[in-house]
């Protein structure tokens, strides 16, 4: 048994490294044929594509966006106010509507949420909220936070990645005056909005100087992705596979 315990251990050591070299090697490579058939890099390609939906969706669409993030459906306002912030510093939207625009759009999402925390909305997450990629572990934290601070985890918890997504549906549960909320709510988007539509226009500022790197930066940016992603994956595995061995042994 021991020895085949050994055997198991280096054949899992051996694949932790050459399953993500290989995926890297993968990876590198679709980034060499891409650069060499579009003319252009992975990151140009994605800016592009991004800024012009975000134009194209307009002030209605950010609110739409923020509101449905804040609802808990997987739109990343990491993803959405930072090209917003882009387009508003070549004069294609204004900066402070999209701040606004961002931060209604995360009221509304909120309120809704609150209002599904006053009634099943606990254990409708808990049910279907794996299929929004919404991790159990970020809404367990987000309630001990709630019951451990109060009402003040609501502003505060609005500049908290993972946090802020989740920490209406306590503040529901817990029918917390939906005056305060309102207005933690709204008060605590305002920096979090500004700070990623800020970094779009930092990013704007700075493009010509990024956009001479961003052939590299794809080969870096591709390379530590598929190392994370297949060494997380191999991680699991182990894991899950040590336990069924220790599930055995009972």
């Amino acid at each position: 048994m021991r020895e085949k315990r050994k055997k198991m251990n280096a054949k899992n050591q051996v694949l932790m490294i050459f399953l993500p070299a290989m995926a890297a090697s993968l990876g590198i490579l679709g980034v060499f044929l891409l650069q060499r058939s579009s003319g252009a890099s992975l990151i140009e390609i994605i800016v592009n594509y991004a800024t012009e939906l975000v134009h194209d969706v307009g002030y209605a669409g950010i609110l739409i966006t923020m509101a449905l993030e804040s609802a808990l459906v997987p739109i990343p306002s990491e993803v959405v106010m930072p090209f917003a912030g882009f387009l508003a510093w070549n004069g294609k939207l204004d900066l402070f509507l999209v701040v606004t625009c961002g931060t209604v759009g995360n009221l509304l999402g909120s309120v809704v949420l609150y209002v599904l925390g006053s009634g099943p909305g606990l254990s409708l997450v808990k049910r279907y909220g794996k299929y929004l990629l919404i991790d159990e572990s970020d809404m367990e934290r987000a309630c001990v936070f709630f019951w451990k601070y109060g009402g003040l985890i609501v502003f505060v918890g609005r500049m908290m990645p993972a946090i802020r997504t989740v920490i209406s549906l306590p503040a529901g549960i817990a029918k917390m005056d939906i005056r305060k909320f309102v207005a933690y709510t709204f008060i605590g988007s305002v920096p979090w909005n500004m700070l990623l539509a800020y970094l779009g226009w930092l990013l704007g500022e700075n493009w010509a100087t990024i956009e001479s790197y961003t052939r590299v930066l794809d080969y870096v940016t591709v390379t530590i992705m598929m190392l994370s992603i297949t060494s997380y994956i191999m991680y699991k595995k182990i894991k899950l596979g040590r336990r069924c061995e220790f599930l055995e042994k009972i």
